[in-house]
């Protein structure tokens, strides 16, 4: 059984199931391992852990460690209650164009972004300056695709390589982080400074040693202060091109500092942190999570919000968390969800203040079979009968492998292409 405790609870021979931490901010990898001494508890409480999983059926249990499931319900509830109703975003204007228009063409800004930044590690690998030309139009692509339709990359952004790692990580935290930047109404210049900050925040990898970042194994002591200055080497590399505002190296510089101060390099708090590393630390944590890594399966991104939620006051500034989730939604676009009608949908658009209860593109019918076409629901639509209060609710996120969905055909295919845009 899962369960969670307090590091400070813990016990020699226990089981960590998970260190419930962001990625890069502990050594401990595998990211499950067996409690081995006293040693490995107080590494854990200087990195700033509060409260890791354990797997008692694998581990010693104790009285002090809560059931997960009622601690998340709990989570959740909580969740919800606080954000749930008017939405504070600044007003924004309905999306220029449909998802499904928007889509092709956001997934050639996708792509050549992808391959701009694997050059731009490339050139830096080999003892070239950063391209910042070549960065301010990828940010430029980005933005514009944005605001042309808000979801169209954020769904690209659930794009998860392995092989490619890196850059297609680099790619969707800008996304993540250009997307909460405009919710909270953050426009123009300081967006470009942010988008070109996030898309090299992770360029001071290039100079570590070779296969220290990608490591399957434990980091030792020596190599986690290593693997740390990424950050440094990231932020010089942005000063030393000249062709880029300095504002940007603060983006690399701050990614992994924490609201708490547990972060790293300098240990900053509060609003120290700034607000790009605020911003784009939330994306950087948020993608990490939801992406298979050696060590670790990815979670699914309900379960990602859920954990970024209760890092918020701690990891993370609570008013930046808050803004975050209401920007993706419970369920972001994307998501592959089943509804208590037995049908399978993935979710396409938001509904702002409505966040369980978002527009849906229904896929597959209560008896498995795909609908053609394909249609567009609103889950605040009631329940033509009455016998409930809406029509359809989800039940529970999908994983679209396991469901055999196509989230990219499903989205470019079908739809009303017509109906309202969420409100």
């Amino acid at each position: 059984m899962i369960k969670r405790i307090r590091v400070e609870n813990l016990e020699v021979g226990m089981f960590i199931s998970d260190f419930n931490t962001p990625y890069l901010s502990h050594p401990f990898l595998p990211n499950r391992r067996r409690v081995g001494g006293a040693g490995d508890i107080d590494r854990m409480l200087r990195c700033g852990m509060k409260e890791v999983m354990i797997d008692t059926s694998r581990g010693r249990d104790s009285s002090k460690a809560l059931g997960l499931y009622e601690v998340d319900r709990q989570v959740e509830k909580d969740m919800i209650e606080d954000l749930q109703g008017e939405d504070e975003a600044p007003a924004l204007a309905p999306d220029a164009i449909p998802l499904a228009r928007e889509l092709p063409k956001a997934r050639r800004v996708y792509q050549d972004a992808r391959q701009v930044v694997k050059d731009q590690f490339e050139d830096v690998r080999t003892g070239h300056p950063v391209d910042g030309e070549g960065a301010h139009e990828t940010v430029k692509d980005l933005v514009d695709s944005i605001f042309r339709n808000r979801n169209a990359l954020l769904s690209l952004s659930r794009i998860k390589s392995f092989d490619e790692y890196t850059f297609n990580h680099s790619i969707n935290v800008a996304v993540l982080a250009l997307n909460l930047a405009v919710h909270m109404g953050i426009l123009d210049q300081e967006l470009q400074r942010l988008g070109v900050g996030a898309v090299l925040h992770d360029l001071g990898k290039v100079r570590m040693p070779d296969g220290l970042i990608q490591k399957p194994g434990r980091f030792s002591d020596t190599e986690y202060e290593v693997v740390k200055t990424h950050a440094a080497h990231g932020a010089k590399l942005i000063l030393d091109a000249g062709n880029l505002p300095k504002e940007c190296a603060a983006v690399p510089m701050n990614h992994h500092e924490r609201y708490d101060g547990t972060g790293y390099p300098r240990h900053l708090t509060g609003l120290k942190v700034g607000k790009f590393g605020l911003i784009t630390g939330i994306a950087d944590v948020y993608d990490a999570m939801t992406t298979n890594r050696p060590y670790q399966k990815g979670m699914p991104p309900d379960v990602a919000l859920r954990m970024t939620y209760q890092w918020a006051g701690t990891h993370f500034h609570p008013i930046y968390v808050r803004k975050f989730i209401q920007c993706l939604g419970i369920f972001p676009v994307g998501s592959v969800v089943g509804l208590d009608s037995d049908e399978v949908a993935v979710v396409v658009r938001q509904n702002r203040g409505e966040l369980l209860r978002p527009w849906v593109r229904l896929a597959r019918a209560p008896n498995g079979a795909p609908y053609s076409p394909l249609f567009d629901v609103d889950l605040r639509d009631p329940d033509p009968r009455g016998e409930k209060p809406f029509a359809r609710s989800v039940k529970g996120v999908l994983d679209p492998g396991r469901c055999d969905i196509d989230v990219h055909q499903v989205m470019t295919s079908g739809g009303v292409e017509d109906s309202p845009q969420a409100t």
